[in-house]
C-alpha cells in the first residue's frame, strides 16, 4: 500500500500542489493530509480542476466550495481528479472545522492489515487509541520522521509551512507499506528526494529501524 503523507501547510498552497502532484505520480492509494489547515487541500484541488491561481485565497468553508465548483464549471469537460476520493484529511485546532465537527479531529484506517491512527497532534491521541494501533501518522511536527516506541511506529512527514522554523526545511513523504516493512521517503517542498528510511515488521508485531 503506498500513501501520500503532507501536513501544516498553512497557505502554503504551491508545496501542497507540488506534493498532491507527485502522489498522483507515485499512484499513491490514499493520501493522509495530517491537519493545519485542512481547506488548502480544496483550494489546491480547485486549482488542479482549472481555477485561478491569481484568485484571493479562500478563507471559510463556503468560499472553498464556490470555488471548486466555479473551476469545474469553467472547465469543458471537466475530467475527475486522479485524487479523488483517495484524500483522507484531520483537522487540527488551528482548522474551524476542528470545533465544527465537519473534518474529524482523528480517523482510522486500515493499512496492509494494521490498524492505522491519523491525528494532528499525537499528544491529543487518547491512551486506548495509541495502544491500538499499529501506526500513527500525525502531523504538528517540525521534521519529518518515523519513530518507533515499542511495538508501534510514529510517522509524521514534518511540515509544509512557508516560514520555516530555522533548521526545518519544508518537507512531505510517500511511506509504502507492505507486508514486511515500511519504506519511508521524504521529499522538499520542491518535490527533491532527501532521505529513505525503512522499517521492518518483525515477529510478534514488534518493529526495528534501519
Amino acid at each position: 500500500m503506498r500513501i501520500g503523507l503532507a501536513s501544516d501547510s498553512f497557505g502554503n498552497l504551491d508545496a501542497l500542489e507540488r506534493a498532491l502532484a507527485l502522489f498522483q505520480r507515485a499512484q499513491v492509494d490514499r493520501v493522509f493530509y495530517l491537519g493545519g489547515r485542512v481547506a488548502d487541500v480544496d483550494a489546491v484541488l480547485a486549482r488542479r480542476a482549472g481555477g485561478s491561481r491569481k484568485a484571493p485565497i479562500p478563507q471559510t468553508d463556503e468560499e472553498f466550495l464556490a470555488a471548486f465548483r466555479g473551476a469545474l464549471e469553467r472547465q469543458t469537460g471537466a475530467v475527475k481528479d486522479p485524487l479523488d476520493g483517495r484524500i483522507v484529511r484531520v483537522a487540527s485546532r488551528a482548522c474551524p472545522e476542528y470545533d465544527s465537527g465537519k473534518v474529524p479531529r482523528m480517523q482510522v484506517d486500515l493499512v496492509e492489515g494494521r490498524i492505522g491512527c491519523l491525528v494532528h497532534d499525537s499528544a491529543e491521541l487518547p491512551r486506548e487509541d495509541i495502544m491500538n494501533a499499529a501506526l500513527i501518522f500525525h502531523g504538528n511536527s517540525a521534521a519529518a520522521a518515523v519513530v518507533q516506541i515499542g511495538p508501534r511506529c510514529f510517522v509524521t512527514p514534518g511540515h509544509l509551512r512557508a516560514e520555516e522554523p530555522p533548521g526545518r526545511p519544508a518537507s512531505f513523504a510517500l511511506v509504502e507499506v507492505d507486508p514486511k516493512e515500511l519504506a519511508f521517503t521524504v521529499f522538499d517542498a520542491s518535490g527533491a528526494e532527501v532521505r529513505q528510511e525503512r522499517v521492518t515488521f518483525a515477529a510478534g508485531g514488534k518493529l526495528s529501524v534501519r
